[in-house]
């Protein structure tokens, strides 16, 4: 992968500017080592598994529906950087999806099949569901057999399950039959709703995906952020009450953690930015953007980096500020460089350079694993590797992005960045 992805389709900008060493060519070979690492995922029979800290298959651990997609994202993207292969793998996915994970008898997606193909969890998840919708998307433009139809059928099932006008954001969970719904709501599937709905919207311009995405922000920002000084709160009751306490006795829970996550902090701030992009190149104005977007990164920056007196990012937080899990998690530092990034490129205040320029630092001295490949998911407070929420190294998704988001052209979605590309060439 290496000799593919050898450089940007955005110019050569950070390298040429001096500003920071973790330039272009820098994570060009970042993302080609955490590609390559990411292949041994490919199972024969179908879809992509769960990897352990060396790369291999962990047997035990089932497949996953996120998983798939997230790979489905990965290596879409690496078909645009010119990967002869990508395509194939990316159909690999889209297969399993159509064929091991959809439901025939009771609509929607698995949230984890294990060996025999049997669903492992009773529930069904509007996280899973949102990341199928994105890489449905991703197959859909690359043209992959199979992939109008994953997506004409999700596109469905999100509509008539997870979807809540009254409110204006998505369901968390429902039974296996979706005859009963779970009655906490969460902010985590709406983030990765507004995700998929970006990409969604800059593949078929259908302006469904962009306002449910406009309309989820907004409220998050607004009417939950905001009141709390930018320090998200993240779960809910059914009617969108706010649950402070929630996952207080489990919290370092890998998707509901109790308190402030202060990587969704950086991850709302990076997706905020490319929801004002979508608008703006549709004529709207939404004024309150770059204020959440600046506020939500200087929360996750002012009690997120080197809370204990370490460097690197704490996990969470409770309300009064005080760090709860001090674990660092791969996946905060990858969203903290690129909502750096972002904010760097579209205000020009070089603050956010040297933030992202620090915060590559940290990754390549401690999480980079020189070693056995790809990033260490998890460091202890002592910069030491564990495993205490996350095992093995399943997840090339955040820190592929990181890399990859310098290399394209700044947009609402990694798709649509990588669609300009392909139609300008």
């Amino acid at each position: 992968m290496s000799s593919i992805i050898s450089g940007s389709l955005n110019g050569n900008q950070l390298d040429d500017g001096g500003k920071t060493q973790y330039g272009e060519k820098f994570l060009a070979e970042q993302a080609s080592a955490l590609y390559d690492f990411a292949l041994g995922c490919v199972i024969e029979n179908g879809g992509f598994g769960y990897l352990d800290a060396a790369g291999k298959v962990d047997t035990n651990s089932p497949r996953q529906a996120y998983v798939q997609s997230r790979m489905i994202q990965v290596f879409g993207l690496s078909h645009f950087f010119g990967d002869s292969s990508a395509k194939e793998l990316v159909a690999h996915g889209i297969t399993s999806l159509n064929r091991d994970f959809r439901d025939k008898k009771s609509q929607g997606y698995f949230n984890s099949i294990d060996l025999t193909g049997a669903p492992v969890m009773q529930e069904k998840l509007a996280y899973d569901h949102m990341f199928v919708l994105l890489a449905a998307t991703m197959g859909v433009a690359l043209d992959v057999a199979g992939s109008q139809e994953l997506f004409d059928d999700i596109d469905k099932v999100i509509d008539s399950k997870f979807w809540d006008e009254k409110y204006a954001m998505m369901s968390n969970a429902w039974s296996l039959d979706f005859n009963e719904i779970n009655s906490y709501r969460g902010v985590n599937a709406n983030m990765h709703a507004v995700e998929a709905l970006l990409a969604a919207y800059d593949l078929t311009k259908n302006k469904k995906y962009q306002e449910r995405a406009l309309r989820i922000s907004k409220k998050v920002a607004l009417e939950f952020a905001k009141p709390q000084a930018w320090l998200l709160p993240e779960h809910f009751d059914a009617q969108w009450k706010v649950d402070l306490e929630f996952n207080s006795d489990n919290v370092a829970d890998q998707f509901c953690p109790y308190g402030v996550t202060i990587g969704h902090l950086f991850e709302w701030s990076r997706l905020l930015l490319q929801l004002q992009i979508s608008c703006t190149e549709d004529g709207q104005h939404e004024d309150w953007i770059v204020e959440a977007a600046t506020g939500l990164y200087a929360a996750g920056k002012k009690y997120g980096w080197s809370a204990d007196g370490q460097v690197g990012f704490i996990y969470t937080m409770d309300w009064s500020a005080k760090s709860v899990v001090t674990a660092r998690m791969h996946w905060v530092a990858a969203e903290a460089v690129m909502a750096a990034y972002v904010l760097w490129k579209m205000t020009g205040d070089n603050q956010y350079l040297q933030d992202y320029d620090l915060w590559w630092q940290y990754i390549s001295d401690h999480v980079i694993d020189r070693v056995q490949g790809s990033w260490h998911h998890e460091l202890d407070s002592k910069l030491q590797p564990q495993s205490g929420t996350w095992a093995g190294k399943p997840d090339a998704y955040h820190a592929f992005n990181a890399c990859l988001l310098p290399l394209l052209p700044l947009g609402a979605s990694f798709l649509g960045s990588a669609l300009t590309t392909s139609k300008n060439n």
